[in-house]
């Protein structure tokens, strides 16, 4: 329903002024173009869609969530189908050979889909890494995976914030006293606390108003557009004025005001002798190195506002989510959680915090950790990759300025891929040697160029939270309690309110 409301408030919006009419009149030409123009190009099967709208409705008017409906198509259509939203033509990929041709050898599959609301505010378009294309996002790409990448050394010492950030996630459990309640709150704060330290350098108290606010704008941002989902895909409706996308602009203004007064104090104290102490502080050398040597590409203040920005929100989000989902289905499998408890004692022992290095040592609790994310996916469709050309895929043409995702939903639980893929079964990614093969993992950080550079971070964040929750507490849900959650899609798969018990050890 909250979808509807959104597109409808656009359509409502659009109408607002004679010159927003002449502006609508000339959209609906150039659609009406792109629906009966197909210059002989071969495309794949799919929903044939109305005119004009293409198969708006069909995920607009239903009570079946967007993931559902797609997932339907995907069942029926096979490894790669498509279908219109308006002017955009969607790609779905459901094979991982045609993934990976896409993402991972195509060049001209690699752009995204401008963001009309950051464009705005920044005055500029192609800013950041999120949704940059061309130099800017090789330049910050190859910058980032400078920073976040390589976890294991530096003078960021990120296992040793997460770290800390957990031990005051068990405290907190530890205060529940073995009474129910909903961890995914905590677990919320702690993800924020850890990527905040690790962008802006400040450890805020949970208390803190200036860091509750940041996580109340953060979590409204995501409520507002969750129910968007596909939609999100047209740029028309991304350029027309609503009450839906005023309210983002501000939510995101609000955070933007905390992140550029966050650069400053780091401005005022900059030092380019002195390591770098987070992301911001890493940044700001890189462009004083640029300086000096007189190259700064497109390393400038707006980049540097809005890359924060990327990774602020970029590292927040599905790590949440992903935790929170692991949570529940541990806490449902306490076998599962004995054979990872078993395997922490055994490699670690009870002196000590598991630490991220120690994971290749642990097959069964990488493959717990594997089979918890496919079984509840952060997100049911991967945030789509546009044509930057006209090119082939999978013998299809594809054209430029189309969207290609993959169904995430199908790959991690269609029958034809997975055996019984409603069970809970961590040891389908164990080869006969009882060793993990990663090789099997569907992969919840995106495809080829377009991958989450914060992708090691995710996994130390998940790998900490669950062994370190495990090694100190054993969890169940509450007597009667449903051991199934549906959750509640959008661009991320969150879970639907739930309780645990956790008992110490």
């Amino acid at each position: 329903m909250a979808g509807i409301v959104s597109v409808l408030s656009v359509v409502v919006q659009s109408v607002g002024s004679p010159a927003l009419v002449v502006g609508g009149i000339t959209i609906l030409l150039y659609l009406i173009y792109q629906v009966f123009y197909q210059g002989g190009k071969k495309y794949p099967p799919g929903p044939t869609g109305l005119p004009v709208f293409g198969s708006v409705f069909s995920l607009l008017l239903t009570k079946r969530q967007q993931h559902e409906v797609v997932n339907e198509w995907s069942h029926k259509y096979g490894p790669i189908f498509a279908f219109k939203m308006l002017g955009t033509r969607v790609y779905v990929l459901t094979d991982p050979g045609l993934v990976s041709d896409a993402f991972h050898s195509s060049p001209d599959i690699n752009d995204r889909m401008s963001m009309a609301i950051a464009d705005e505010i920044t005055g500029r378009p192609n800013n950041g890494l999120v949704a940059s294309v061309g130099e800017v996002w090789k330049e910050h790409r190859r910058f980032f995976l400078t920073v976040f990448k390589k976890i294991d050394s530096g003078v960021i010492r990120f296992e040793e914030i997460i770290g800390s950030e957990v031990e005051r996630f068990l405290k907190e459990v530890e205060k529940k006293d073995g009474e129910s309640f909903d961890p995914c709150n905590a677990i919320n704060v702690g993800v924020a606390n850890i990527i905040t330290r690790l962008v802006t350098g400040v450890n805020y108290d949970h208390e803190d108003k200036d860091f509750q606010h940041l996580i109340d704008c953060s979590d409204r941002i995501f409520q507002i557009m969750g129910p968007a989902g596909l939609f999100t895909l047209i740029p028309i409706l991304a350029k027309i004025p609503s009450p839906v996308k005023t309210e983002i602009t501000n939510l995101s203004l609000e955070i933007l005001k905390m992140v550029r007064k966050s650069i400053e104090i780091h401005k005022t104290e900059f030092d380019p002798e002195e390591p770098a102490r987070d992301f911001i502080s890493c940044y700001l050398k890189e462009m004083h190195r640029r300086k000096e040597e007189n190259d700064p590409g497109t390393f400038d203040d707006i980049n540097l506002l809005t890359s924060s920005f990327d990774a602020l929100m970029g590292g927040w989000e599905t790590s949440t989510t992903a935790i929170s989902w692991m949570t529940f289905t541990l806490a449902a499998h306490p076998e599962a959680q004995r054979r990872v408890r078993q395997e922490i004692l055994d490699v670690v022992g009870s002196d000590r915090f598991p630490r991220f290095s120690d994971r290749r040592s642990m097959p069964i609790t990488e493959a717990t950790l594997a089979e918890c994310t496919r079984l509840r996916p952060a997100a049911a469709i991967h945030i789509p990759h546009i044509a930057s050309r006209d090119c082939k895929l999978g013998g299809y043409d594809v054209t430029k300025g189309s969207a290609i995702t993959t169904d995430l939903w199908y790959l991690a639980l269609s029958p034809n891929l997975w055996k019984d893929p409603q069970d809970f079964k961590p040891e389908r990614f164990l080869d006969a040697e009882g060793q993990f093969n990663k090789k099997l993992e569907p992969l919840p950080f995106g495809y080829g160029k377009r991958v989450c550079p914060g992708e090691q971070l995710a996994r130390m964040e998940i790998f900490v939270f669950v062994t370190y929750l495990l090694q100190n507490f054993s969890l169940t849900l509450p007597e009667g309690a449903p051991t199934s959650n549906s959750g509640k899609h959008g661009l991320t798969n969150k879970p639907n309110p739930f309780k645990i018990n956790a008992k110490k050890i």
